[in-house]
């Protein structure tokens, strides 16, 4: 019997480090982790908890006592009256809990071991998790150094900051997407009806002007022809019926029932010619704490930045999202030693892989400024935020000057529904989303700079010209592309355009 422990000890094994093996050896936690609180399940049902605010790695869990195990000692008090102990773990409330405290990594080995069997044996390491500590420190202090170029101070938190500025939209897109899903109201008598698909069609296709919302995390709009939507396969199946049914008992069982998830994750792919983007959206919708929005190129270049040479592009496959999420969980805490902070989520990792892959490409593109010995408040500049300050700018001087005033001729009325900073952010956003492309000629713009071609340099364009400047109405086309379009009908220049690459190809 493991004897009774009433003094304390110096303890090796640091909390973080003893969630992450039992992260690996039971997989995630059973209920959100609280500030106080992480708890677990063996495949048997038995659960487990540690405590993290402890000084030392305590662990509750359920009788009987274990047997004598080196590095484990069965304390004394049990202190189980945490509230945060709920939920699935309320069985660890009862008066014959137990509770060990752990002084290494092999001991909680050893604990679990003894605890959860043989189902609980270390998982190999998929490639996707290896993340050298060394090589993940010096893709850290190069992603300092860009924020600082970008921003001119550097990343301490996801509350504030560039990082902040960039990427705190997802968790409301989400729950956004969430309300127009409206899975809950879904039944299975509806499977092949196209409502559930409707549903989906509309939680993806978010351009929102009065929350501001636009969904960049699914490449959904048709700027570049049908065939390039990641959803394409979901449109053209409301009008399949045996297609139809397929995708909504695929996704009523993701959402509403016990779906595999594997299994689930490797269909949909084969019906939707393997549009990773579009999947990994629909499992991030389900679950934001297990599962990533993904956009394989971009990441694969932070993964590679940071020490990982794990890939994902041309990969879509159930084995290979989950490889993907697991680095992004192997991060979490690898940021929080790196950064000082404590419960980074995996959203924040999410954050922090896809902003460092952003400015590596900006930075490659000439797009970013670099500049040493400044003051924090120093904005610095490149090529590409300048041609954003530039089209914020031209807006909101049109604005000033498009007031319905009496000049030669009334001018159009033109409003900006948005602040400054929204305009900027939007801006950015639609450069993301359009791959720094004409939304109508698909021609690479040019930023700023000495060398660019004025021509080529981007213009923020009224789709509709009779409307205003806000979420919705907004795309941005090369310089030269909005001087021919000028208030013409956004779809009639569009036919002309077309018309003239008809020419161009018969010649």
């Amino acid at each position: 019997m493991t004897r009774i422990w009433k003094g304390a000890a110096r303890m090796t094994l640091t909390i973080r480090d003893a969630e992450g093996i039992l992260r690996s050896r039971l997989g995630e936690p059973v209920k959100t982790s609280t500030n106080y609180v992480t708890g677990f399940a063996t495949r048997t049902g038995r659960v487990l908890a540690i405590d993290r605010v402890a000084s030392e790695t305590r662990i509750w869990f359920q009788p009987p006592a274990p047997p004598s195990l080196g590095g484990v000692r069965l304390l004394e008090k049990v202190s189980n009256a945490n509230s945060n102990i709920n939920g699935p773990l309320q069985p660890l409330r009862d008066p014959t809990t137990l509770r060990v405290e752990v002084d290494s990594g092999g001991a909680l080995n050893r604990f679990l071991d003894w605890y959860a069997g043989a189902e609980s044996a270390p998982k190999a390491v998929t490639s996707g998790a290896r993340i050298d500590p060394s090589a993940f420190r010096a893709g850290f202090a190069r992603f300092q150094e860009l924020i600082i170029a970008n921003s001119g101070r550097p990343f301490s938190s996801f509350s504030d900051g560039l990082i902040h500025d960039w990427e705190s939209y997802k968790p409301r897109l989400r729950d956004h997407a969430l309300v127009l899903l409206r899975a809950g109201d879904w039944s299975e008598a509806g499977i092949g009806s196209g409502a559930i698909l409707n549903c989906v069609v509309e939680a993806i296709e978010i351009q929102d002007s009065r929350t501001n919302l636009t969904n960049n995390l699914v490449f959904w709009q048709n700027r570049f022809g049908h065939a390039n939507r990641d959803h394409r396969a979901l449109l053209e199946a409301t009008s399949n019926p045996k297609l139809r049914r397929e995708f909504e008992a695929l996704l009523f069982s993701l959402f509403r029932g016990d779906a595999d998830e594997g299994g689930t994750f490797d269909r949909l792919s084969e019906l939707s010619d393997g549009k990773y983007p579009l999947l990994a959206y629909l499992y991030f919708l389900k679950d934001m704490d297990r599962f990533m929005p993904i956009q394989p190129t971009g990441f694969d270049r932070g993964f590679r930045a940071l020490g990982s040479d794990f890939s994902t592009l041309r990969r879509c496959s159930w084995d290979n999202y989950a490889s993907y999420n697991e680095t992004l969980d192997a991060l979490r805490l690898l940021i929080e030693a790196a950064a000082g902070l404590k419960n980074v989520r995996l959203v924040d990792a999410h954050s922090f892989c896809w902003l460092f892959s952003t400015l590596l490409k900006l930075e490659a593109e000439g797009a970013l400024a670099h500049a040493e010995g400044q003051r924090d408040h120093v904005r610095y500049l490149g090529g590409r935020e300048k041609s954003i300050i530039a089209m914020r700018l031209a807006v909101e001087n049109a604005v000033k000057n498009a007031n319905g005033q009496i000049v030669e001729r009334v001018l159009k009325n033109k409003e900006l529904r948005m602040t400054s900073a929204e305009l900027e952010k939007l801006i950015a956003s639609l450069l993301d989303l359009q791959d720094n492309r004409c939304a109508l000629t698909g021609i690479a713009f040019q930023f700023h700079g000495p060398a660019a071609d004025k021509n080529l340099l981007p213009s923020l364009d009224r789709i509709d010209s009779a409307g205003h400047y806000e979420v919705g109405n907004l795309q941005i086309v090369c310089q030269f592309i909005n001087f021919w379009k000028s208030d013409r009908d956004n779809a009639e220049f569009q036919r002309l355009l077309m018309l003239v690459r008809g020419l161009d190809a018969g010649l």
